[in-house]
């Protein structure tokens, strides 16, 4: 079944609670950013905890293996659901992100990044990686899953080669989602049947939700379409 993460991509604590409040029971996970924490601290956490939610830490750890082991094991005291560092920090760095979670006691999901849903080919030639963007997420989900973290942030358009490649329990979760697709800034982006159709896990919705009059109501249109995607399934 594909769950709904709301990102709280807003730059104070109070819009986030305004909106937490907003959508109720309807959501139960919600990923807090870089921008979120630096503004608000710890008080957004507690406040998310208070009711129940389930916390995505978006912090995108990529450091040498001792500081990551360090701030893997901070943030976890923090009881997030997951918590996410870069694979391309390399199997000694996310295998001390293991032992950092490990030590703190906690059984928060370490997810790994592979590309961002920002780049696309251009990008990655940039950088001066030579093979091509679908070749080199593929190595880095290996590398992700052979270092033993839970799994892996990816595009949904990923999905189609990378469900084939990984077991069932290797998580994928799934930012850049569109209900009714629109660009931003995000260059590989699915609508939310495409994402559930494919096997994602976890939905990363944002913008849509927190530019819209009526969030409520996207949350609802989104959560209908993984049922009627279900229903298909079932169905067919």
């Amino acid at each position: 079944m594909t769950e709904l993460i709301v990102s709280l991509d807003v730059d104070e604590k109070e819009s986030a609670e305004k909106l937490v409040e907003m959508l109720g029971e309807s959501v139960d996970y919600y990923k807090i950013g870089a921008v979120l924490l630096m503004a608000s601290g710890m008080d957004i956490v507690k406040s998310l905890e208070k009711q129940g939610k389930k916390i995505f830490f978006d912090l995108k750890f990529f450091d040498i293996p001792n500081t990551v082991e360090h701030a893997v094991y901070h943030a976890c005291r923090m009881r997030p659901f997951f918590l996410t560092v870069h694979v391309s920090g390399g199997p000694a760095m996310l295998k001390a992100a293991i032992a950092g979670r490990n030590k703190s006691g906690v059984q928060t999901r370490i997810i790994g990044v592979t590309i961002l849903t920002s780049f696309n080919q251009q990008d990655i030639e940039l950088l001066g990686f030579k093979r091509n963007i679908e070749s080199y997420i593929e190595r880095l989900a290996t590398l992700a899953f052979e270092s033993g973290i839970d799994g892996i942030v990816c595009s949904a358009r990923d999905l189609e080669f990378l469900r084939k490649k990984f077991p069932e329990n290797f998580l994928m979760v799934c930012p850049g989602i569109r209900p009714g697709i629109s660009l931003d800034d995000q260059k590989r982006v699915a609508s939310v049947r495409q994402a559930a159709r494919a096997g994602a896990d976890y939905i990363v919705v944002g913008r849509p939700i927190l530019e819209s009059k009526n969030p409520l109501a996207i949350v609802q249109q989104i959560k209908e379409e993984i049922k009627e995607n279900e229903t298909q399934q079932k169905n067919s």
